[in-house]
């Protein structure tokens, strides 16, 4: 009897133990629970749509560092245990200059960012890592993956426009087309939650469900059969290779011109809204006189010149065009090497914003 006593007491004391554990297990699961929810609900001053954050980074625990960099800017960044990682900022782009950081995502300079399209205005690429292996879009070798939106407030807004940006790191790969997207739903779900919070009433694009890869600034083909950002660009002897990117709404453009050894020559970029803006602050801010300004139309580059540059009115704003002469060797730092170089570099200049300006419904870019 004895013994059945102490049987009976220990199973009494496991049970009792067992249901302790249970209830503090379960205790401190709903306590995680609201700590994560209560930290993604809070951060970049509640501009995150939660179930998106946690359908991209995963069902970890989650650590919240939010940050101020200056008047107009919030920025967060977000941790998931066991999944991936956003940075997120949301700019007023009443805000935007040169010496705010960070600026406006333009992509890489070994890659190019490529428009995210489906109606929105944004860039979307990835920052090959520099530790990394050649091919930036290999799983293992690049760092993050960037989107980048530009949204405009209707007049009834006390914003102009508004740019979210986010960084992800994720375990996925570009590669992989079904993937792709994941990188961008962040971006999206955040630019829809800041422009109802900010009262923006922004247009909003649809659900992305296609995107091309970022361009290696190796993916040359022949200027003659460009049909992006290159289209229509005249070939000459010396610049017969272009890089480009498709159009699709993006607010920074980019096209290089390069000559039959993949030299790089000439690189043209177009800038709309809060990009043209920044860009205008930024050459503001150089020691040069002969750069782009908001006084001067546009300018044709002469030998000692270092741009040329035209403008076009759009709904945005001021369109900015610009031509930059590029050296990669040294015996070429003497070119242009005459006039018909720089009527070339002109007839460039025309059809690289002519056609970019009617892509996004602009006036005819200013002829000097």
């Amino acid at each position: 009897m004895a013994v059945r006593r102490i049987v009976l007491r220990s199973v009494v004391a496991l049970v009792a133990a067992a249901v302790v554990v249970a209830g503090y297990l379960q205790v401190h699961g709903d306590f995680q629970r609201w700590s994560d929810e209560s930290a993604l609900d809070g951060a970049c001053d509640g501009l995150l749509d939660r179930n998106a954050v946690r359908g991209v980074l995963g069902p970890g625990a989650v650590e919240v560092e939010n940050e101020r960099s200056g008047a107009g800017l919030v920025g967060c960044e977000v941790h998931v245990y066991g999944g991936g990682i956003a940075e997120i900022r949301v700019l007023d782009t009443a805000h935007v200059g040169p010496s705010l950081l960070p600026s406006l995502y333009a992509g890489s300079p070994t890659a190019p960012a490529v428009p995210v399209g489906h109606g929105w205005t944004g860039l979307f690429g990835a920052a090959p890592d520099r530790f990394g292996a050649a091919d930036p879009f290999r799983a293992d070798e690049y760092k993050k993956v960037t989107t980048s939106l530009v949204l405009e407030c209707t007049g009834e807004s006390s914003a102009k426009g508004l740019s979210v940006t986010v960084e992800t790191t994720l375990d996925k790969t570009l590669d992989n087309p079904a993937e792709r997207p994941q990188f961008t739903r962040i971006a999206t779900s955040t630019a829809a939650e800041a422009s109802k919070a900010r009262h923006c009433g922004a247009k909003l694009g649809k659900p992305i469900g296609r995107l091309g890869l970022p361009v290696n600034q190796d993916e040359y083909e022949p200027l003659r059969t460009a049909d992006g950002t290159c289209s229509g660009i005249p070939a000459a002897r010396g610049v017969t290779i272009a890089t480009e990117t498709a159009r699709a709404g993006a607010p920074h453009e980019t096209c290089r011109l390069a000559d039959a050894d993949n030299s790089t020559r000439y690189e043209l970029e177009a800038d709309y809204g809060p990009y043209a803006q920044e860009r205008f602050l930024g050459y503001e801010e150089e020691s040069y006189d002969d750069v782009p300004n908001t006084e001067t139309s546009a300018h044709h580059r002469d030998p000692d010149g270092r741009v040329s540059w035209t403008t076009a009115k759009c709904r945005s704003g001021q369109a900015l065009f610009t031509l930059h002469p590029s050296f990669e060797r040294a015996e070429e730092r003497k070119y242009p090497r005459g006039k018909a170089d720089l009527a070339y570099e002109r007839a460039v200049l025309k059809a690289f914003a002519e056609r970019s300006a009617k892509a996004h419904g602009c006036s005819a870019p200013v002829t000097p």
